[in-house]
């Protein structure tokens, strides 16, 4: 256990090596997996509020790295970003003044839920492998294709923008209220509704993750809530695996990238089934 070389270098390698990998395969298809985090810092950390604000300090971090590595390769919607971004920050600071209002078990059962349907969505065979997905996956030097710039469909209109701001409202108040940043619901999110090609929508909600988890930090940092021995050694090595994930993006065409997305949402799903037995136990 972890928690038995507390403060070891034996330790602090463990954790920059799990950020490191974590941060790879997060920054490759636009989630922070701060839950699959948290459970190897709680094993440092005794204390749950410290391992929570330190877990989401380094996923600011690596989301913030990664965004920037698909900003460069041209993977990113810029409204899309600052609606979302803008809606999630005001969900999540709402959501936060009800977390009592309802169960955590039942908040966590729903993201469960949603995440489970959505990773059997994009992971099963034939999904997302058509023609919309294909188009332009032809690969620009440098692995950036040459319509990841903008999404599918991205007309400027109210309905459209309704949408980009209930999906960021909605996610942010359910995170807020569950203590999670929740990429894992907003990029299938932003690929099902706003039909936003899987690349440019990896890259956006990197981005929206790293605004909506800066928040958070503050609130941690005045709070005391964080270990800065352990944020000095898992920030760095998950920026770096975020970074050097995004490279990895455009290798793959659009309907390969949405089964990945799907397999790592199983994992998610997974760690969330964790945590949902544990909020069981604890009512």
């Amino acid at each position: 256990m972890l928690g038995a070389v507390a403060g070891s270098a034996e330790e602090l390698v463990i954790l920059g090596a799990a950020a490191l990998a974590i941060g790879f395969v997060g920054g490759m298809v636009g989630l922070v997996l701060g839950v699959v985090r948290y459970p190897i810092i709680l094993g440092a950390e005794s204390s749950a509020f410290v391992a929570a604000g330190t877990n989401i300090g380094v996923s600011t971090a690596g989301a913030v790295s990664g965004a920037v590595g698909h900003l460069r390769s041209n993977r990113f919607h810029l409204r899309v970003f600052s609606i979302m971004a803008v809606t999630g920050a005001a969900g999540g600071f709402a959501g936060s003044f009800a977390t009592s209002a309802v169960p955590a078990y039942a908040l966590l059962g729903l993201v469960l839920c949603i995440v489970c349907y959505e990773s059997y969505s994009l992971a099963r065979p034939g999904r997302g492998a058509g023609a919309a997905d294909s188009r332009g996956s032809a690969a620009e030097p440098g692995g950036a294709s040459a319509a990841d710039s903008d999404s599918d469909g991205a007309i400027l209109s109210r309905s459209r923008i309704a949408k980009e701001a209930s999906i960021g409202l909605g996610v942010g108040l359910l995170g807020g209220m569950v203590g999670l940043v929740l990429g894992s619901v907003r990029l299938p999110a932003m690929m099902r509704i706003l039909r936003m090609r899987p690349r440019v929508a990896v890259g956006t909600n990197l981005a929206a993750s790293a605004v909506m988890g800066a928040a958070a930090v503050a609130g941690h940092l005045i709070n005391g809530g964080i270990s800065i021995p352990m944020l000095a050694v898992m920030a760095p090595a998950a920026m770096v695996g975020a970074y050097a994930g995004s490279r990895f993006t455009g290798r793959f065409d659009d309907g390969t990238l949405k089964r990945v997305i799907g397999v790592v949402l199983a994992g998610v799903a997974l760690f969330l089934a964790a945590r949902l037995a544990a909020s069981l136990q604890l009512a």
